[in-house]
């Protein structure tokens, strides 16, 4: 496991969310994180209802935790889903996001 501070860019969708991580020695990067453990509906979906729900689980994660706030990641290595992205715990202000989403129900638990 991996724990690394990082500034929240852009939020994605309800589950997914674009961060700047500080790795140290002044080295950054910028990654496109799932959150672990949740799984919300996506924002592609051809159905309207499905949008609109991707839009409300993303407007609850950001009113949260919005652009800009510092968060801290744990990572865990080689642990990616279907497109590369990494799956991680992240937390804001010792609160950790997937939990904060499922209490408000706009996701569902996943593995």
């Amino acid at each position: 496991m991996y724990v690394y501070q990082a500034e929240v860019l852009d939020w994605v969708d309800g589950d997914t969310v674009l961060v700047e991580i500080d790795l140290g020695f002044y080295v950054k990067r910028t990654e496109r994180l799932r959150l672990a453990r949740i799984d919300t509906p996506e924002m592609r979906d051809e159905t309207p209802f499905q949008v609109r729900k991707a839009k409300h689980a993303r407007m609850v994660a950001k009113k949260f935790c919005p652009v800009g706030s510092t968060v801290t990641v744990e990572t865990f290595k080689y642990k990616r889903d279907m497109y590369a992205r990494y799956l991680a715990e992240v937390s804001f202000k010792g609160q950790n996001l997937s939990d904060y989403l499922l209490e408000r129900g706009v996701g569902v638990a996943s593995n």
